[in-house]
């Protein structure tokens, strides 16, 4: 009928398990000309297609446990809630922040960790430890071998470029989205890929200005890569 305002169709929660690309946020519907934005709960949520639109449809609810530091509960938002995953900080390593992440019975699916902010010149400032698997760390054109060749590769270039400013520099050229982590100027524009060893396991680009994660690794657990995403988006 004239003049009747259109309902919008109803976005429902897809299964968390299901492959392709998903993003974290409150974005149900991103803005565009003459259409007002839709927000809901903060989720982990998958782009859907509905009337010719893009909407992004809730896979797991977010929750923070503990406002006072970065603890996590995800709920998968199509069976009653129920709980997903736990993101946990913990103690262990070489500096940096180190976050367990446990199924709903407590088993470990995984650690994320965060390299420490003097040595993000040299090594991603978020990656992951999938028990069975290598790790999973970012990779860029220079970056042959294990993690840890790679560090020390990049370690002995910049002492050689003289420090921090150097190091900073390299951070934002080569890290693209990452450079984010020592807060730089620098627009970022190119995504960013995980892999373990010569295999591409994750990459993180944008669409409609929304950091959309992409798993890539048959084997990669998508609770521990949601875990990265929530973390990397606080």
């Amino acid at each position: 009928m004239f003049g009747k305002k259109k309902v919008d169709p109803p976005v429902v929660p897809v299964r968390w398990d299901t492959e392709g690309g998903f993003v974290v946020g409150e974005v149900v519907r991103p803005s565009a000309f003459r259409k007002k934005g839709l927000v809901g709960r903060r989720a982990v949520r998958m782009p859907v297609t509905l009337d010719g639109e893009r909407h992004f449809a809730a896979a797991a609810f977010v929750e923070q446990r503990d406002p006072e530091v970065r603890s996590y509960e995800l709920y998968d938002a199509t069976e009653a809630e129920g709980l997903l995953c736990t993101v946990e900080p913990s103690s262990g390593g070489r500096g940096g922040e180190r976050y367990q992440v446990r199924d709903q019975a407590g088993q470990e699916l995984g650690v994320v960790f965060r390299t420490p902010a003097a040595k993000r010149a040299v090594q991603h400032g978020w990656w992951l430890r999938q028990p069975g698997h290598p790790d999973v760390v970012a990779r860029y054109h220079w970056a042959k071998g294990s993690a840890r060749e790679v560090a020390g590769r990049g370690a002995d270039a910049a002492v050689r470029g003289a420090g921090s400013f150097v190091g900073s520099v390299v951070d934002s050229v080569l890290y693209g989205e990452q450079a984010g982590d020592i807060h730089s100027s620098v627009r970022p524009t190119k995504p960013v890929t995980w892999r373990a060893d010569d295999e591409v396991a994750l990459t993180a680009g944008h669409t409609q200005g929304i950091k959309l994660y992409v798993p890539q690794a048959s084997w990669l657990e998508r609770r521990l890569a949601f875990a990265l995403a929530v973390l990397r988006q606080e």
